[in-house]
């Protein structure tokens, strides 16, 4: 969309902008496999990948140094061999190593270091240690370090994963797995129900004579973008509001900060940001502008972090109770280790509304 903004009347349908699942790299894109050896190895990724087993090899441990392309062909290679940066049939059968792994995405997100601690609390309550691990938003990366891990880990939370579903299904085969804010068919996971806060947020607006919405929407590869955008612009139809998107952004401080300029060109009298971050971002490139909330336009975030409580005005946001997500997450997993709940599950976390001084309560 070039950055330009969505404008949804409130009679239409949102579009789902969910994250495909298919793996990014076609079949067409890489040659005919051949037949599968009885034990993979980097010559076999490198061969059927089209370039050197170094290349492989430092597509898994440094992804950041190989080009995009060469880095999903090879990692498309690798998953239509079933080869893993360090195979799990090589590492030696112990038994449970009293390990558990979680990968995010941005340790420095507080939505995100709050579910680190979540889940760690847990770990320490049953004598677990955790490793972390960041993808800095990338799902190439993420799974160099799912390979790094799953020979240490009895079990991994990937939290907000960046890899396509087939990929994170390819790595539930190999150790338990468990995902946070993300929903992947034939593998349990722990989400945020989005619609109870969201439909608080509208009718509150509703109630307050707002007739327009924008929503700051997050990162193109984020699986909960195209869900949040999808049930605000529900609640918006339902309330005959217009409500406009502006997309992609990066969920962060200058994220939000960004957006003013297109804000600016469409305006409307109620924002809702992806995550407090981006609000609080968004409010203060307003400020250069000489606007203020809720004085000229009243303004909603996500996550209920710590930044909304100490902002200026304080930030009216959605809240979702992260102790509770991580917990369920990481009983989740142990469960999964331990060999119970064999059926994939999805647990829900309800959403509410906690109204500050940026919509003039």
């Amino acid at each position: 969309m070039n950055g330009m903004a969505d404008q949804v009347k409130a009679a239409a349908g949102g579009e789902d902008e969910s994250v495909d699942p298919k793996t990014p790299t076609e079949a067409a894109s890489t040659p005919e496999a051949p037949e599968t050896p009885a034990k993979v190895t980097i010559r076999d990724v490198a061969k059927l990948a089209g370039v050197s087993p170094s290349t492989v090899s430092r597509a898994f441990a440094k992804p950041d140094r190989v080009s995009a392309a060469t880095t999903k062909r090879i990692f498309a290679a690798a998953d239509r061999l079933g080869y893993h940066a360090e195979p799990v049939e090589t590492v030696p059968s112990r038994g449970q190593r009293g390990l558990i792994a979680i990968i995010v995405p941005d340790i420095a997100n507080e939505f995100f270091s709050d579910i680190i601690r979540g889940v760690e609390r847990e770990c320490a309550t049953h004598g677990l240690a955790l490793i972390v691990s960041e993808s800095r938003e990338n799902a190439s990366m993420e799974r160099a370090a799912f390979d790094k891990v799953v020979g240490y880990a009895d079990g991994v939370i990937l939290t907000s994963s960046r890899m396509p579903d087939a990929m994170i299904r390819k790595c539930a085969q190999s150790r338990p797995v468990v995902v946070v804010n993300r929903a992947v068919r034939g593998v349990p996971s722990v989400l945020i129900d989005n619609a109870p806060g969201v439909e608080q947020a509208i009718e509150y607006l509703h109630g307050r004579g707002v007739e327009g919405v924008t929503y700051l929407d997050g990162p193109a590869v984020s699986w909960s973008v195209g869900v949040r955008w999808n049930t605000i612009a529900a609640a918006c139809r339902a309330h005959e509001m217009d409500v406009h998107r502006l997309w992609p952004g990066s969920p962060t401080f200058e994220g939000g900060f960004a957006f003013a300029d297109k804000f600016m060109q469409h305006p409307t009298q109620a924002v809702i940001a992806h995550n407090d971050l981006m609000a609080i971002g968004f409010m203060a490139a307003m400020r250069r502008r000489g606007m203020e909330a809720p004085r000229d336009f009243r303004i909603i975030g996500f996550d209920d972090d710590i930044v909304a409580r100490v902002s200026e005005p304080t930030l009216t946001s959605i809240r979702v109770s992260l102790p509770i997500l991580a917990a369920r997450a990481a009983r989740l997993l142990f469960a999964r280790i331990n060999g119970e709940h064999q059926d994939a599950e999805v647990f829900r976390v309800p959403s509410s509304l906690v109204l500050r001084g940026s919509t003039g309560r």
